[in-house]
């Protein structure tokens, strides 16, 4: 206050930053439930004290001796604000603060990550058939699972991390326009709506396909908190019934069959990772990179993930701008690794078990596309060359035959070229016909065009 009086902006902007820095940090651990219930009551008092000391300091002056600062100021603190004082605002700060997050206060078992997984928590709650809501939260993500007669009810994502989806054959897209996304995410936080149910108010999802995109929405929710290696908080709050949506859209999803899922998954993770350790680093393509390009199948996303690439661009970046899971986007990485385009640390040949999909099974298909498209045009250019040394094939017209006369054979009806090529191939030995398979395509071709 004392600077920005006094018009010193550096100082000022210089003390708010500090400030902000240590009120956020505290923030954190509270909502993290880190520390201890005194280091509200202990950070004011240690801002308080500090800025009192150096107010003191330099009221006093530093060539006064006789004056001990600290001592004065432990004076004019007490005075004004007592030990009593400040742990009553500390306790009234740290209430208002659970009671605006998102977690909210009111849950009966908590924990962490790091004490206790959420596997093991899972199994649990399945094992004693309790039914409420388990909440899994990191940084800006958040799942509630709903559980009762140990089994998964609903899976709700608060945030919304896929907005493209592949379709069945690897060509086609469904892409979700962002700003539905966004609305869908504001309506969860404010009238607690599932996202999934707001996307398929507005259209973007059908109802005969509900069901299907909630299960697949939820579950990649929980399977990336189980790939999160960093620890984070989870809250189970005991409800005496299921919600109405929980209920009309029950996915009936088995704990230990999605935790086997999740596990595997899980596993396939730690390899992904041996290709690229760290999701914030950025990605290096390699020197012929774009000689590879040009022989590679590369897919719509492909290139727009390789347009993207630009020095500083990381795979969690690439979150966002694809609208994909991290995990899809590490597949959609060591794909290109394997093509020679992108550098990696590891050894594609190492990994073991891992499914690239629709990725491959598209690759094939283009590639037996453009296969059949090479065979179709050298069948048609064979056959247009044919029919111009030969001539057309279509019987000729005998008008002027007398009707007693009688009709000539079809070796006789054919034209004079076809005749001396049959006769060329009938007397031709076995051992002296052509062995390249070209040859020996076009041979038959021609036996047949003779016959």
């Amino acid at each position: 206050m004392s600077a920005l009086v006094g018009g010193d902006d550096e100082s000022y902007e210089s003390e708010f930053v500090h400030l902000q820095t240590r009120v956020q940090e505290l923030v954190d651990r509270k909502r993290a439930m880190e520390g201890t219930k005194s280091d509200t009551r202990d950070f004011l008092g240690e801002l308080m004290f500090t800025r009192m000391r150096r107010g003191m300091h330099e009221l006093v002056g530093a060539g006064e001796a006789t004056l001990d600062a600290n001592r004065a100021a432990e004076w004019v603190m007490g005075m004004l604000f007592s030990v009593s004082t400040l742990t009553d605002f500390a306790k009234a700060f740290d209430h208002a603060l659970i009671q605006s997050s998102s977690v909210g206060q009111d849950f009966n078992f908590a924990g962490r990550t790091d004490f206790i997984s959420v596997e093991e928590v899972m199994q649990m709650l399945a094992a004693g058939k309790h039914l409420g809501c388990l909440s899994l939260e990191t940084g800006g993500s958040r799942l509630d699972i709903y559980l009762a007669d140990g089994r998964v009810f609903f899976l709700d994502p608060h945030t919304l991390t896929r907005r493209v989806l592949p379709g069945p054959d690897g060509l086609t897209f469904r892409e979700i326009p962002e700003a539905t996304v966004s609305e869908a995410e504001a309506r969860r936080a404010r009238e607690s709506v599932p996202c999934i149910l707001t996307l398929v108010e507005r259209g973007v999802f059908g109802v005969d396909e509900q069901r299907e995109v909630l299960r697949m929405f939820g579950k990649e929710a929980l399977f990336d908190f189980m790939r999160e290696t960093t620890p984070y908080a989870f809250y189970y709050r005991k409800l005496d019934a299921l919600p109405a949506f929980a209920i009309e859209n029950d996915l009936r999803l088995g704990v230990t069959s999605i935790l086997l899922e999740g596990s595997k998954l899980v596993d396939d993770w730690q390899q992904m990772l041996t290709m690229f350790p760290d999701p914030d680093s950025p990605l290096e393509p390699k020197a012929n990179m774009y000689a590879k390009m040009e022989r590679a199948v590369l897919g719509a996303l492909d290139i727009k993930l390789l347009s993207q690439l630009d020095g500083e661009t990381t795979p969690r970046s690439l979150v966002s701008s694809l609208g994909l899971p991290l995990a899809d986007v590490y597949m959609m990485l060591i794909r290109l690794s394997r093509e020679g385009i992108l550098a990696s640390s590891g050894d594609f040949d190492a990994l073991q078990g891992l499914d690239f999909g629709r990725a491959d099974s598209m690759r094939e298909t283009m590639q037996e596309a453009f296969a059949a498209l090479d065979a179709n045009d050298d069948d048609e250019q064979r056959q247009s060359a044919i029919d111009r040394v030969f001539g057309d094939e279509a019987p000729l017209v005998h008008s002027a035959a007398p009707a007693s006369t009688p009709k000539a054979p079809p070796q006789q009806q054919r034209p004079a070229a076809l005749a001396e090529l049959d006769k060329i191939l009938s007397e031709g030995d076995d051992d002296e016909l052509p062995t390249n398979a070209l040859d020996r395509l076009l041979l038959d071709s021609l036996r047949k065009k003779s016959s």
